[in-house]
């Protein structure tokens, strides 16, 4: 983070950006599926889901570099997730206007979606940020050209504007926890 806002902000603002290890949960050492890495991160899942009835939010966010890639980690993620309600957000099947609307009916516990929906759903109001509980990011993946979802600039531009809209607030605040898969 601090490599990328080097360039224009101050060394008082760079300092502002600096999170707590406290905010960070285990990363992946690779030996997890999705669903292992989510149980061992988020134990009291279960729990934590039947209380949760707040709209246009939810509880636990995937971001990822596609929204191909977004499809593969929903399928993948069937043991942990059980009969938790999982919304899709990325632009490919649907308009950003009937998100906010499915957010706005009903209760989602997991979001799973590329960031630059994700940013869009969060800067209409359709998505608040304030309930989630852990962001996980799909760090390990590589697409064909062998990038990570960091290493293409678009991606990473959105990932950090989505950090500095609330994220980074929650995390300091410690109701908010950042996972790496």
């Amino acid at each position: 983070m601090k490599d990328y806002y080097s360039s224009n902000r101050s060394v008082i603002e760079l300092e502002e950006l600096t999170l707590p290890d406290s905010c960070f949960l285990k990363a992946n050492d690779l030996t997890h599926s999705l669903s292992s890495y989510l149980k061992e991160i988020c134990p009291k899942w279960v729990k934590l889901r039947k209380n949760h009835s707040e709209k246009k939010s939810v509880l636990m966010l995937i971001i990822c570099g596609s929204a191909i890639r977004a499809l593969e980690l929903i399928r993948s993620m069937t043991a942990f997730r059980g009969d938790s309600k999982v919304m899709k957000l990325f632009a490919k099947h649907i308009k950003i206007q009937e998100q906010v609307k499915l957010l706005e009916k009903r209760v989602v516990h997991l979001g799973v979606g590329t960031p630059g929906r994700i940013k869009e759903l969060i800067k209409q109001g359709g998505l608040n940020l304030n309930p989630l509980k852990f962001l996980v990011f799909d760090w390990n993946w590589r697409d064909q050209k062998l990038r990570r979802m960091m290493d293409i600039p678009e991606i990473r531009k959105e990932v950090f504007e989505i950090l500095e809209m609330g994220v980074l607030s929650l995390c300091k605040s410690e109701s908010l926890k950042l996972g790496l898969f």
